[in-house]
């Protein structure tokens, strides 16, 4: 069970806190990230490379099967006890 007071304190500390911090930005109001890290990139001197790298990746996404070999060098693919 709240008190008067206890009301009355939390209604003025939601009100006071919606004064305080400015609005929800809108999502046109702000420079996207992808556009930041372009500017960014495009000030260090290998800015070339980079986007080469970023647009065509020396790598391949995905998971690989890749066989372990236990103690006596057999392939193994579970641990037994």
């Amino acid at each position: 069970m709240q008190t008067q007071t206890s009301n009355t304190l939390h209604n003025a500390i939601m009100e006071a806190g919606s004064k305080d911090r400015p609005p929800m930005l809108a999502p046109g109001n702000y420079i996207q990230w992808k556009s930041r890290i372009k500017r960014y990139i495009d000030t260090k001197p290998n800015h070339k490379l980079i986007h080469f790298y970023l647009t065509n990746p020396p790598y391949e996404l995905g998971w690989k099967e890749k066989l372990v070999l236990d103690s006596e060098g057999n392939p193994t693919t579970a641990t037994q006890k």
